[in-house]
Parts: C-alpha cells; sequence; structure tokens
C-alpha cells in the first residue's frame, strides 16, 4: 500500500469518530469510509501532554485543524485556561498553531489546562474542547511505560473508534498498584488526533492518570509546527517513533524502570533503552499451523535475553510485585515445542 493510501486510511478512521461519533461508522470499505469522513469531520483542536520538572517554564501549544487532511485554520482565538483561569488567549498562525509560555508549579503533580476555542470563534458546529496534562515530575522519579493497542486494549484501535473496544484483563488493577510508586506514561503510536478518544477510554476503564504521549500525522511534509513529537512521526515506524520518545524523555528522566508492550519492536526499544522489557505475545494456540508457531519462535529469538515474554496481566503482576520471571527463552521452547508436536500429528 503506498504512504498516501495508509494516511487516507488512519485519518479516514479518526475523522469518522471525530464527526459524527463512533455509532455512525460504517466498516464496509475504504472508499465509503474516506466519504464518511469527508462528510463529518469538522473542526478539532489537537494538542500533545508534556512530561516536565517542577518550576520548569514550558510552551503550553495547541493546533486548530479542519477537514480530512487536517488543514491548519487561522486567525482563531485559542484558549488555554487552568481551573477558573485564564492563561492566555492566543490566535492561531498560518499553520493553525497557537501557543504560549507558561511555568509550571514548583511541587510535583499534574496540572490539566483546557484548551477550547474562544465562543466568538465558534464554527457552527462547535470545536470540542481539549485537555492538555502537564506532569510535573522530579528527575528521580521512577516511570512506567505502557503502550495502548493490543495491551492495554484488547484489540486496537479501530476498535475504539467503533466503541466496541475492551481492556485486557486485570490492566488496570495492575497498573494502579504500580502507580502507587511510579508514574505511568501512556507512549503510543496513535496519532494526536486520537489524542481525546485516547484519554477518555483509558479514564473510563478504570486506569491511572498520566501523560498520553502520541505520534503526529505528518499531512504537512517538512513542517515541524508546535506539536510535541514532531512532524510525520506516525510514518516512521513504531521502533524508531519510540526510540526517539524514550531518548527525550531520558534526557530529563533516567529513572525509566519498565517498559510494557505488544510488539518485538516496543521491546526491542525498550531494553536499548535501559528498561525492563515486558512482552505481552498474543498466541492463538488453536492454529494448527507449525510455521506460525516457529515465526513467532524465530522472533523472540531475535530479541534480548533481557525480555520478559507474557501471555496476560496476571503474568505481569507476578513479575512486577513478586518478582516471578518469564524469561523468553522459555516461550520460544514452548512455541517450538508445539510446532513439532504439530509436525509429528501431520505424519500420523
Amino acid at each position: 500500500m503506498t504512504l498516501l493510501g495508509r494516511r487516507i486510511i488512519v485519518v479516514g478512521l479518526a475523522a469518522a469518530l471525530l464527526g459524527a461519533g463512533a455509532a455512525a461508522i460504517c466498516f464496509s470499505g475504504l472508499g465509503g469510509l474516506v466519504d464518511q469522513a469527508r462528510e463529518r469531520l469538522g473542526t478539532v483542536l489537537l494538542v500533545g501532554d508534556l512530561l516536565v520538572e517542577p518550576g520548569e517554564e514550558v510552551t503550553l501549544s495547541a493546533s486548530l485543524r479542519h477537514g480530512l487532511r487536517l488543514e491548519g485554520v487561522a486567525g482563531r482565538r485559542v484558549q488555554f485556561v487552568l481551573g477558573d483561569t485564564l492563561l492566555a488567549e492566543v490566535r492561531t498562525d498560518k499553520n493553525g498553531d497557537a501557543a504560549v509560555q507558561w511555568k509550571t508549579p514548583d511541587k510535583a503533580g499534574d496540572s490539566v489546562v483546557r484548551v477550547r476555542l474562544n465562543a466568538g470563534d465558534q464554527p457552527s458546529t462547535a470545536v470540542e474542547d481539549a485537555e492538555l496534562r502537564v506532569a510535573a515530575r522530579p528527575k528521580e522519579t521512577k516511570f512506567a511505560v505502557v503502550d495502548l493497542d493490543k495491551t492495554l486494549v484488547a484489540s486496537g484501535f479501530i476498535h475504539v473508534l467503533s466503541g466496541d473496544a475492551q481492556p485486557m484483563p486485570g490492566a488496570a488493577a495492575v497498573l494502579q498498584r504500580l502507580a502507587r510508586d511510579q508514574t505511568i506514561v501512556y507512549l503510543t503510536q496513535r496519532p494526536d488526533f486520537l489524542g481525546a478518544a485516547s484519554k477518555r477510554w483509558l479514564l473510563s476503564n478504570g486506569f491511572p492518570p498520566g501523560p498520553v504521549l502520541t505520534s503526529t500525522a505528518g499531512l504537512r511534509p517538512g513542517e515541524a509546527g508546535l506539536r510535541p513529537g514532531g512532524a510525520g512521526t506516525l510514518m516512521i515506524g513504531s521502533g524508531p517513533y519510540k526510540h526517539t520518545r524514550l531518548a527525550e524523555m531520558k534526557r530529563t528522566f533516567p529513572n525509566l524502570v519498565v517498559g510494557i508492550g505488544d510488539k518485538f519492536s516496543d521491546a526491542k526499544v525498550y531494553a536499548a533503552s535501559g528498561l525492563r522489557p515486558i512482552l505481552i505475545l498474543h498466541v492463538d494456540w488453536s492454529e494448527d499451523e507449525p510455521e506460525d508457531y516457529e515465526k513467532l519462535a524465530a522472533n523472540l529469538a531475535a530479541l534480548p535475553d533481557s525480555v520478559q515474554a507474557v501471555t496476560n496481566w496476571s503474568q505481569i503482576a507476578s513479575i512486577l510485585f513478586e518478582g516471578a520471571a518469564f524469561p523468553k527463552k522459555d516461550m520460544e521452547k514452548r512455541l517450538i515445542q508445539v510446532a513439532r508436536d504439530l509436525r509429528e500429528r501431520g505424519k500420523d
């Protein structure tokens, strides 16, 4: 599939959600989906959460976008509000971006800044407010980095869009417990236009609060803009994207303790970045093709020995709180044995 085609699919799916709502989405084909997107996507405010030190001067930024291509909307007044206090009102520039400098409180904690469009600049279909979380933490804070799709969400983000996404059993309880002494960072390659839906899903399913770090769609090649993560990080691949974001985090916060995800690239990047890597492996044990098990085993074999390979959040809890170990080599052996057994049965 071409790069343009991938962009259309991702933007089209998100557009349908941002417009008339998940219930009206019809997954009958790309053409129909794009048609729905063109009809439904109005104007949206995009923001990116921040992870900073207490008392730090930071840039609060937002981007006002419209239409299927998420084109910038210039000359509109964007307000940044903390509690009942208006921090600033800034007009969007020619690219639809608005930003303001702000000093975080001296005490560690989360500040949730509501970003909204001035009532006088609202289009006929009102633009939904956005929440920008500024997580201020001391340098010595411990962090757990967690993916979303097929890690916390039992399926991919398409099911989030359609409104039927379920959490992985036990995931919320484990992270709530872990959050007692570590800050949870949700690091996902989902694009920023899915940020609001992602935050709503986490909240509604009982996950602890934490910054949600997203990628950007990069529909305007070469433009860095003001949004965290830079332009085009959606298309560089999950591994390179997460490697870059983790490197950014480690420059200020060296204690990135554990990384949890479902992709082999996740595990590899977590290990390379000095985190304890936990890989959630989704195995269909009813599969009767030995090659599928052998392929999974080969992918595991290519990972660093520090990777823990699990299939559920109960095992993750055992690792985090009970000192248990699930070496990836054990899973490799199990997969290879299943493949052998299938081949033997095939001979019979």
